[in-house]
């Protein structure tokens, strides 16, 4: 065991070059060049799995790139979604891990005053990667599929420059006031990027007057989707996949037992 502390790209970047099966991390900020140093040391049998926090206000604080998460996606790698994420933990083969302050940026690997251990001890790093996985499997956990960022780019770029202020001023390491969360964001803006049946759940879903709803809420609409889609007889079925999917562009938030966070205002 011995003491991280920044700058520590280089012991990273090593440690990912000697790596032959996995590397596991989770960080809830990613930049796209610290991707780009990440796939160009690893070699072709070692599979990622990145663990972030994907909202549309960290992408548009530029705390998240999502051209690094398109990257290690078309590498074949793994990128997942756990929006209360604040852990970092770097893990390599399952048999090496850090875990650090340090998120997968510039500031976290060389910038920042950034301070975590290294270990190899066996009976630690099985513990950590228990979480990992745990933490991979969670209800809370969503995959993030390319489809799913090509949507959050079109949001995005469909927000006209004068509406671009009201985003909030977000912190670029501790993202911890939920209210920092709900972006306020037009819904004309996320509909001109929607199409299907995903854009007839948000529309749905924005009637529903407050910021929090329930699956129950979403169901009550299973009524008019029946009507505009009645070929399909398994109605909340999917409207569970859509909200899903809404979930994986950063628009919702799934609070457990049923319970949804609009990311929007």
């Amino acid at each position: 065991m011995k003491i991280i502390k920044t700058p520590w790209k280089n012991d990273f970047l090593k440690l990912v070059a000697e790596s032959s099966v996995s590397v596991k991390i989770t960080s809830p900020f990613v930049k796209a060049n610290i991707c780009n140093d990440l796939l160009s040391v690893k070699k072709p049998s070692t599979r990622i799995e990145l663990i972030t926090s994907l909202k549309l206000s960290n992408v548009h604080a530029g705390a998240v790139d999502l051209l690094g998460l398109e990257k290690i996606i078309k590498a074949e790698g793994i990128v997942k979604n756990y929006k209360k994420l604040h852990s970092k933990i770097y893990l390599f083969d399952e048999e090496k891990v850090i875990v650090t302050s340090g998120n997968l940026t510039n500031g976290g690997l060389l910038n920042n005053f950034e301070y975590g251990l290294y270990s190899e001890d066996k009976d630690l790093v099985a513990q950590v990667v228990e979480d990992f996985n745990k933490l991979s499997k969670d209800k809370q956990t969503s995959q993030i599929k390319q489809g799913d960022i090509n949507t959050a780019k079109k949001i995005l770029e469909n927000i006209p420059k004068s509406q671009a202020l009201p985003f909030p001023n977000l912190p670029l390491e501790s993202p911890d006031n939920q209210e920092e969360e709900v972006v306020n964001l037009s819904a004309e803006a996320i509909l001109a990027s929607l199409n299907g049946w995903k854009k007839e759940v948000f529309i749905c879903v924005n009637s529903i007057p407050n910021q929090h709803f329930t699956l129950q809420e979403a169901y009550k609409f299973q009524e008019y989707f029946s009507n505009v889609y009645p070929e399909n007889t398994r109605i909340k079925d999917k409207i569970r996949q859509l909200l899903q999917q809404l979930r994986n562009i950063g628009l919702l938030e799934f609070l457990g037992n049923g319970n949804y966070k609009k990311l929007w205002k």
